[in-house]
């Protein structure tokens, strides 16, 4: 046979190395890819769940440049990135200017409120608007889908090359490092993330980590358990199993830590499937082995939260009240209905939401940014035709990938974990918090039946056809910057100051005091932040706020927060109708208790007080905050207690409210008959009872009418009526009795109101006041026993060391010696004495024993004055001195 060899041709060489070239230029794009994922994934949550716009441009930029490289080798875009995207492009849709004609027809209550904006500037309608309320909102919303199916692509890449393990330890070591970050918060008690970034609102002390949110660090420990425990159970880890036991038990107690009840329990209910599913699957029961593999890490990190404080939590735990959750469901459903078809727009409920709250008896002030329950939200937001097929088609995709995972353990915990994430969030919702998200997606690309292989070489890839399909995503990209740097939140801080600035420098010479007050006021209760400039505005700064406002409209069609912004600036710079700003700010929010507040100002301005005692009562009834305002306002305008009622509102809330705001009527008369008019109201309300007793005998020490003279007995006998009545609604109370002695007291029984005190006084921290009454008329009186016993029980109150004891026994003994009870005094000294053995101290007890001829205990405080740790030659001397006196009044030697 011939065996000659053959070589191969330059055409072949060729071929092959650049081939090998490809290649390698193939593994280095996919190295780069692999990273540029795990940046986006841990990124995006340690730069604060990548909430705020510049921080989401950034993860979104970089999620769609990778994106657009992977895709361009791929022979088809798998169709969840296309899911994803799709609703991104929706939500693009829906802030995209239409004429008014035609959403007239298709959204008419959307149009009605774009249609209305700009009446108080006294503006026509806008000619074209968009299908959004929100329109910049729904921009960023849609860049954030684009961004979710981008990091799917970049996923179900990463899988392929490197497979389901390499992603489920990304995604662990994620959750894994942010609750160590958590925890280190809480350790040190940390109040700022990283030491650098205060957050707007205070979050708990273990939620000071870089979600902030219980909820969404949750629900982001949730997945990294899941993450962990297929690892374990799997036995495919690359990792340690101790390192993965250690990182569950460190999520396991950030989870117990958060305080998130939604959150444990899907996490229990998820890890009861899992279980369920893992031994169905083997066909055998758990070896014991096994079964401890599985929950030492969970238990440890159970004893860990407890180690670091989960008592704390345990309150929140066992509450079981989901009343305002299931209240925010219950008022979606009228807007759902109003805007069925194209929904208020993605990212719009915030601000939509307003005109469907309702009140509720507690929770008054919070702001409902969400629904708290992902179906609902998406519904209202995208409309039922969409949003009811996003819920289908993305909860049915996930429950199906599931089902078909039940032959791979890895596989299976992870997706059952992802099936928990998304039952946490029908009462929690932090998937829409961008980190959250990507790290679902992840999950989600990790854990499905298959992905799609790598093209072969001779495959036809998009290529340039995939830079083309991704121009729309960065159109959006570059209109995010444009549009949606400024979201309602940071529009009505910005707004605030100014409006701060603008009523500081409007204020005259002849402003009066009420005033600016007022002003200072409505800018607290409407949440503005005064500045500090001190010139005085110009028309031409009023007419930038005036188109600052006007853009903010714009751009917010539904906040209710900058109508009423219009009448504040309207109503101090008296340049415009505040009441036309003011009725659009109650058509989007007519429960909003700063706004019926500032209504209120605004009617009693006009002399309308009866009108504005309705909004008071409208104020204090939406906004339990506003309590204090409302009662300021209605004494201060209430010409008498029947109109004053007029601005109480029922309920056991409005008792407070009555109670606050009866103290500062200015007119006694007044004053008293409110009290009588709330005793009334509430007759079996003790506080009320007593508040009337006080009033009355307040007036009674002060000796003004109508308590006055010969009416002096009357009040004293009204007040022993409400005190009485009171101490039968709550016969252990002490204060009913503390009031009775002042009646005594007023009647001239003095030892018979020492004597009662002496009975009544609590022996705790709260009887101070009522002992040391007890003392002084004791001494008044003459009351021997009264006065022994009320010394003794001041005595026994608690003191912080030597000093503070000696202190309280001396002034104690002070008391005595200027009431004339020496010898009761005498034993005080002696006590403070020996809590702090000075010489000056047992001076004083030789000084006051000499006194009162107690010789036997002169002369033994000398010795001890003598002994004592700082005696010198100058107290030496003053002992020698007294001993000498104290002889010679003995008549024997010193």
């Amino acid at each position: 046979m011939d065996m000659t060899e053959t070589k191969p041709s330059p055409t072949t060489s060729r071929s092959r190395r650049r081939l090998g070239k490809r290649r390698s230029t193939a593994e280095v794009w996919g190295s780069i890819s692999d990273g540029l994922l795990a940046v986006l994934l841990v990124g995006s949550v340690l730069a604060v769940g990548s909430v705020h716009i510049p921080t989401l441009l950034a993860i979104s930029a970089l999620a769609l440049v990778g994106a657009a490289v992977e895709v361009a080798a791929l022979r088809r875009v798998p169709w969840p990135a296309v899911v994803l995207a799709g609703f991104g492009l929706f939500s693009a849709l829906q802030a995209v200017s239409l004429p008014a004609g035609l959403l007239t027809r298709v959204s008419p209550a959307t149009a009605n409120v774009w249609l209305r904006c700009l009446v108080p500037f006294g503006e026509p309608a806008p000619q074209s608007f968009s299908l959004s309320l929100d329109p910049s909102a729904s921009i960023a919303e849609a860049l954030k889908w684009l961004t979710y199916a981008s990091v799917y692509v970049l996923a179900i890449r990463t899988r392929a090359r490197r497979g389901s393990v390499w992603l489920t330890v990304l995604l662990f070591g994620s959750v894994t490092f942010v609750a160590l970050v958590t925890l280190f918060h809480g350790i040190a008690d940390l109040s700022e993330l990283y030491g650098l970034y205060q957050p707007d609102f205070t979050p708990g002390r273990w939620n000071v980590g870089p979600l902030l949110n219980s909820n969404n660090l949750a629900g982001y420990a949730i997945l990294g358990l899941f993450a962990g425990g297929g690892l374990l159970v799997s036995g495919r880890s690359p990792l340690p199993r101790l390192a993965v036991m250690i990182g569950v038990g460190i999520i396991s107690a950030a989870l117990c830590l958060s305080g998130s009840r939604a959150g444990v329990l899907s996490a229990l209910i998820a890890g009861a499937f899992a279980t369920a599913g893992l031994v169905k699957a083997r066909g055998t029961r758990v070896s014991m082995r096994g079964l401890v593999w599985g929950i030492a890490p969970i238990a440890t990190g159970f004893v860990i939260a407890i180690a670091l404080g989960a008592g704390e939590q345990a309150g929140q735990f066992a509450s079981l009240d989901v009343r305002r959750k299931v209240s925010v469901w219950l008022w979606s459903l009228p807007m759902i209905r109003e805007h069925a078809l194209f929904g208020v727009g993605r990212g719009a409920f915030e601000t939509a939401f307003q005109s469907y709250r309702e009140a509720l008896d507690y929770d008054w002030a919070i702001v409902i940014t969400h629904a708290e329950n992902f179906v609902v939200q998406w519904i209202a937001e995208w409309g039922v035709p969409v949003g009811l097929g996003a819920v289908v088609v993305i909860v049915g995709y996930v429950l199906r990938e599931w089902y078909r995972s039940t032959g791979d353990r890895l596989r299976f915990v992870l997706m059952t974990g992802l099936v928990g994430l998304f039952l946490q969030n029908l009462a929690d919702l932090g998937l829409e918090v961008p980190a959250l998200a990507i790290a679902a997606v992840v999950a989600l690309a990790a854990g499905e039946r298959s992905a799609p292989p790598l093209a072969e070489e001779s495959a036809k890839r998009l290529g340039k056809l995939a830079v083309l399909g991704m121009a729309p995503a960065f159109a959006l990209w570059v209109a995010a910057i444009v549009w949606s740097r400024m979201p309602v939140e940071l529009e009505r801080r910005q707004l605030s100051v100014g409006y701060g600035e603008l009523v500081l420098r409007n204020r005259d010479e002849s402003a009066s005091a009420d005033e600016l007050a007022g002003a200072a006021e409505l800018a607290r209760v409407g949440e503005l932040e005064l500045g500090h400039a001190s010139q005085r505005s110009t028309s031409e700064e009023r007419a930038q706020f005036r188109a600052r406002l006007r853009q903010a409209v714009l751009r917010h069609p539904s906040e209710a927060f900058f109508p009423l912004l219009g009448a504040l600036v309207a109503g101090r710079t008296r340049n415009g109708n505040a009441l036309t700003w003011i009725a659009r700010s109650l058509e989007l929010a007519p429960t909003n208790g700063p706004v019926h507040l500032v209504l209120a100002e605004l009617m009693q301005s006009h002399g309308a007080t009866a009108q504005a005692m309705l909004h008071l009562r409208l104020a204090a009834r939406y906004d339990h905050t506003l309590a204090g305002a409302v009662s300021t306002r209605a004494a201060a305008w209430a010409p008498s207690v029947d109109v004053l009622m007029q601005a109480i509102p029922d309920g056991s809330y409005g008792e407070g409210v009555l109670l606050d705001a009866c103290p500062k009527e200015q007119q006694i008369e007044l004053k008293l008959d409110c009290f009588r008019r709330a005793s009334q109201r509430s007759p079996g309300t003790p506080r009320f009872q007593l508040a009337l007793a006080e009033s009355l005998l307040t007036t009674i020490h002060a000796g003004l009418p109508p308590c006055k003279d010969q009416l002096v007995e009357q009040c004293a006998a009204e007040a022993e009526v409400a005190i009485r009545s009171a101490g039968r609604a709550d016969p252990t109370a002490w204060r009913p009795g503390y009031l009775l002695s002042k009646v005594l007291l007023a009647r001239g029984d003095t030892v018979g109101a020492a004597q009662l005190l002496t009975r009544t006084c609590p022996a705790n921290f709260e009887g101070d006041e009522c002992w040391h009454d007890a003392l002084s008329l004791a001494i008044k009186g003459g009351a021997t026993d009264a006065i022994s016993k009320a010394a003794n029980a001041l005595a026994t109150k608690e003191c912080d060391g030597m000093e503070s004891c000696a202190n309280m026994y001396s002034a104690l003994a002070s008391e005595l010696e200027a009431g004339g009870q020496p010898t009761l005094a005498s034993k005080f000294y002696i006590k403070a004495a020996e809590a702090e053995p000075s010489a000056a101290r047992w001076l004083q007890v030789a000084e006051l024993a000499a006194k009162v001829q107690l010789n036997g205990v002169a002369r033994a405080a000398l010795d001890r004055a003598n002994r004592s740790f700082d005696a010198s030659a100058s107290t030496r001397a003053s002992v020698e001195q007294l001993r000498q006196r104290v002889a010679r009044t003995t008549g024997g030697s010193p």
